[in-house]
């Protein structure tokens, strides 16, 4: 019994429950595949669940920060300094959600933005910058994400 559950916990909990009960009952193979591709977006879930926001605050703020710096480096940069800029006035660091995704999502024009700077600059430094950058998303939607492999298929 866990007295305290997350809701990773409780997602994994329930993915159990389904696999290692559930899952034997079944005998048709198409309901087996849908039981395997719902326990599979329930295990991305859990994942997210657990880590979400924090990866989210952590992205915005290695945006912000390299953002800023290329700000200063790159007085031509107009687009990055109205999406920074946008970005900073918007900025709510709520922990609901809906507002953090909002706050996400306007961070990722800032990346966007900023690699498009990164790029026209040709500056090394910058380029490592921003790639720096991509590789942090990215290590964070393979953590959600994993090893994919489809249902039904071994």
């Amino acid at each position: 019994m866990i007295s305290r559950p997350t809701t990773q916990q409780l997602i994994d909990a329930i993915c159990t429950e389904l696999g290692s009960k559930v899952g034997p009952a079944i005998t048709d193979p198409v309901i087996q595949i849908q039981l395997e591709m719902a326990l599979s977006v329930l295990q991305t879930a859990a994942v997210r669940s657990g880590n979400e926001l924090a990866w989210m605050h952590e992205e915005r703020e290695a945006i912000e920060r390299t953002a800023r710096q290329m700000v200063d480096a790159l007085p031509d940069a107009a687009p990055l300094r109205e999406a920074l800029q946008a970005y900073t006035d918007g900025l709510t660091n709520s922990l609901y959600l809906e507002e953090a995704q909002a706050d996400y999502a306007r961070a990722s024009e800032v990346l966007s933005c900023a690699v498009e700077a990164a790029y026209e600059s040709g500056e090394a430094e910058h380029i490592d910058a921003v790639g720096r950058l991509m590789d942090q998303r990215h290590a964070n939607q393979q953590s959600v994400t994993g090893q994919f492999m489809a249902a039904g298929r071994a």
